[in-house]
């Protein structure tokens, strides 16, 4: 039996349009927006649901920021430095509301260190996150005895590939991208940063095909 292992990156209201939360009413919305990220959302509750219903250990991740660091720019490149997005505590760093998350998720938390000037930026990846309780995803990762991580959320070219990346080269695991349910930030890096997953071996399906999967008693 294949122990697998679905996450959910980073759907999170700042990085939602703002349009989102002119709709709820909620602030936090629109400090980095990914165009169409609320389009995943009906895509990414069939794969919590699917992931729970199937017995597959299921986690998020959340960027959580201290507002003084250099990941953030007055004027930002949007390739290596951001607006002011997802601090910690703040309404922007919260889970969109309407996710649907299981009972028994694990939350990871990352970005969480003061990045200095000119040092190596890994706020990306949820392996360099950890839980509020200090436990690390390689950690949790093992005690799921997992073979295969899927993975779904924004962003396709930044958090969502360098925690594929991360999950594949350090952790050994077969990684496979439920791409339909991801957005990027820009369609160019977008297309470069998948180009890139796949040479190093990421997979990546449909949701359909994911559900298909575990539905044939993969878990």
């Amino acid at each position: 039996m294949t122990h697998t292992v679905f996450g959910l990156i980073d759907v999170q209201r700042g990085f939602m349009p703002s349009a989102e939360g002119m709709r709820l009413g909620l602030p936090g919305f629109g400090e980095l927006p990914v165009a169409e990220g609320a389009v995943i959302l009906p895509l990414v509750n069939q794969l919590l649901a699917s992931a729970a219903a199937h017995g597959l250990g299921v986690f998020t991740s959340q960027d959580w920021h201290p507002r003084a660091s250099a990941h953030f720019a007055e004027s930002p490149t949007y390739t290596t430095t951001w607006p002011v997005h997802c601090v910690a505590e703040s309404a922007g760093a919260a889970l969109h509301p309407e996710l649907v998350i299981p009972t028994g998720t694990t939350a990871f938390v990352k970005g969480m260190e003061v990045l200095l000037d000119g040092a190596d930026d890994t706020s990306y990846s949820a392996w360099n996150g950890s839980t509020h309780a200090g436990q690390s995803l390689a950690s949790y990762l093992a005690a799921q005895q997992a073979q295969t991580v899927y993975l779904a959320g924004l962003a396709l070219d930044y958090c969502v590939a360098h925690t594929a990346l991360d999950i594949l080269t350090r952790g050994g695991y077969a990684v496979v991208i439920v791409e339909e349910a991801t957005r990027s930030v820009a369609a160019h890096t977008g297309a470069q940063m998948r180009d890139r997953l796949a040479q190093a071996g990421v997979s990546f399906c449909g949701t359909a095909d994911a559900i298909a999967v575990w539905q044939r008693g993969v878990r």
